[in-house]
C-alpha cells in the first residue's frame, strides 16, 4: 500500500464475520507506522452483535446480559471505543474512522460535535427524516451527541478510542430495525440494570420506508469521499487475516485479545 497515493482511504464492505469487523479497527489503531493518515471503513454489519463496552463489563449483571445475547442469536463482543452496550444485525451500517495523528484534539466534545452534525446532514438528504443532534429520553447508549429524529427516537449513536498511535471514532446508523434488535436492546439493557424507553428505539426506515443498509451505506461513503477527499482503497489482507484468527471468551474481548496478540511487522499495513 502506497503512502504517496493512498494516505486518505475509504474502505466498503464487511470483512464477513462480526467479531473481524470489531478486531480489524482496533488492530489498526495499535499498528504504529500506518500506511495510511485516514482510513473510513463502512459497512453492513454480517451479523447479529451486541457490542458492549468497558463500562458494561462493571455492571453486576454483565453474564445474565451476555447470556441473553448469546440465547438471543446476537455475538457478545466488548468492543474497543467506550460508551455503553449497542445491538445491531444487517439492518444497521457501522462507520469506524481511524485516524493515525497522535494529537488530544481528536479526543472529546469537538470531534463529536462535527461528526454529529455531518451525520445530520447526510440523513436528511435521505428523504422525510427530521434528523437531530441530543439525547432523547430513555435511550440506549446515551450521548449528548447522539442523533434523534423528531426529538423522540435515537437513530444513530457514536463512541471513540483514542490511544498513543492514533483514534477510532465508530457510529452506528440504525436503519432497519428488526424485532430481534429492539427485543435484545430491551433485554440486555434491563440485566445491566439501564433505564431504558423502549419506544425511544428506531431505525431511519420507520421515518423513509423502503430505505435499505445499502442505499444509507452508499450515502455515507460518498459524502466521506467528498468531505475528506478519500480514495477507493481495501482493509490490508495481513490486518483482515490476522483479525480472523481472533477467538476468546464469552463476551468476547476486543481489546484484551489485540493487546496479546499484536500485528507481526509487515510494511503494508
Amino acid at each position: 500500500m502506497s503512502t504517496a497515493t493512498n494516505t486518505r482511504l475509504l474502505v466498503t464492505g464487511s470483512t464477513g464475520a462480526a467479531t473481524t469487523d470489531l478486531v480489524v479497527p482496533a488492530l489498526l489503531l495499535r499498528t504504529p507506522g500506518a500506511a495510511w493518515h485516514q482510513l473510513i471503513h463502512i459497512y453492513v454489519p454480517s451479523g447479529p452483535t451486541v457490542a458492549f463496552s468497558g463500562r458494561d463489563l462493571r455492571s453486576p449483571g454483565i453474564a445474565e446480559a451476555t447470556a441473553l445475547a448469546r440465547e438471543a442469536g446476537f455475538a457478545p463482543v466488548v468492543r474497543s471505543p467506550g460508551g455503553r452496550m449497542v445491538a445491531y444485525d444487517a439492518g444497521a451500517v457501522v462507520i469506524d474512522h481511524l485516524d493515525s495523528t497522535t494529537d488530544i484534539r481528536h479526543a472529546g466534545s469537538a470531534t463529536f460535535a462535527a461528526n454529529a452534525e455531518s451525520h445530520v446532514r447526510v440523513l436528511r438528504g435521505l428523504g422525510d427524516v427530521d434528523a437531530r443532534i441530543g439525547e432523547v429520553e430513555g435511550e440506549y447508549c446515551p450521548g449528548e451527541y447522539s442523533v434523534n429524529v423528531g426529538g423522540v427516537t435515537k437513530v444513530v449513536g457514536s463512541a471513540q478510542r483514542v490511544t498513543a498511535t492514533g483514534s477510532l471514532f465508530s457510529t452506528v446508523v440504525q436503519v432497519a430495525v428488526s424485532d430481534r434488535v429492539r427485543a435484545v436492546i430491551t433485554d440486555v439493557s434491563r440485566a445491566l440494570g439501564y433505564d431504558l424507553r423502549q419506544s425511544s428505539i428506531a431505525g431511519l426506515a420507520d421515518y423513509a420506508p423502503g430505505l435499505t443498509p445499502a442505499e444509507v451505506a452508499a450515502a455515507f461513503a460518498s459524502d466521506y469521499r467528498d468531505r475528506l477527499g478519500l480514495t477507493d482503497g481495501r482493509l490490508p489482507p495481513a490486518v483482515v487475516a490476522h483479525a480472523s484468527r481472533a477467538s476468546g471468551g464469552s463476551p468476547f474481548h476486543v481489546d484484551d485479545w489485540t493487546r496479546a496478540n499484536p500485528m507481526p511487522a509487515d510494511p503494508d499495513r
